[in-house]
C-alpha cells in the first residue's frame, strides 16, 4: 500500500492497526504529545494520509475508517529530502548553515543522531498505542505548591500577612 520513499526503506516501519486510525490519532495526541493530522496525503494518492505528527515524524494510515488499518511510520517530506540526499551522495549541496537553519542540528551526524532517536521513539509510541499500552505521563507536582505548604503537623498554614492589620478601618457588614 505504501510503497517507497525518498529516504528508503530504512526509514519506514509498518504496523498493522488494531483499531481505527480516529481512535490512535487521539490516544497519541492525548497521551503522546502527538499533532494531529488532517488525514491529507503529502506523498500523492494511496501513499498514506497524515493521522497524526510528531516532530519531523508521520504517522501514515492507509484507511481511515477502517476497522484495522495499515500504518506506517515515515519521515515528513523535507526530513524524506534531507535524508535522500544523505544516501544518495548529495550530502555536500547542503552546508551546515543550511542544515542548521532546516534542523537545528550542526551537520550530518548530528542531524543523523537526531532522527534516529526521534524515530525510535516515535515507533514505540505507535506500538503502545496499539497494544492499549500507551498512558498519560503521570503529572508533574507542582513546585510552588510544595513550597508554600509547610508540614507543620496539624497547624494551618497561614500566609505571613494574615494577622496584619488593615489600614482601612473595618465597616459594619449592614450598614442602614
Amino acid at each position: 500500500m505504501f510503497g517507497l520513499y525518498p529516504a528508503g526503506p530504512s526509514w519506514i516501519r509498518h504496523f498493522n492497526g488494531s483499531t481505527q486510525a480516529r481512535e490512535l490519532q487521539q490516544l497519541l495526541v492525548k497521551h503522546a504529545g502527538f499533532t494531529a493530522g488532517i488525514f491529507h496525503q503529502p506523498f500523492g494518492p494511496d501513499r498514506g494520509a497524515v493521522v497524526a505528527q510528531k516532530g519531523s515524524f508521520l504517522v501514515l494510515g492507509s484507511d481511515i475508517d477502517a476497522g484495522n488499518p495499515e500504518l506506517a511510520v515515515v519521515p515528513d517530506v523535507q526530513t524524506q529530502n534531507l535524508l535522500w540526499s544523505f544516501n544518495t551522495g548529495y550530502a555536500n549541496q547542503w552546508s551546515d548553515r543550511e542544515l542548521r537553519a532546516l534542523t537545528g542540528c550542526t551537520g550530518w551526524d548530528a542531524l543523523l543522531r537526531q532522527v534516529t532517536a526521534e524515530f525510535g521513539a516515535i515507533c514505540t509510541f505507535v506500538e503502545r498505542a496499539l497494544d492499549g499500552s500507551l498512558v498519560p505521563p503521570a503529572p508533574q507536582p507542582d513546585p510552588l505548591l510544595s513550597r508554600m505548604l509547610a508540614d507543620d503537623d496539624d497547624a494551618p498554614w497561614l500566609p505571613s500577612d494574615y494577622l496584619f492589620d488593615s489600614p482601612m478601618p473595618e465597616a459594619p457588614s449592614c450598614v442602614r
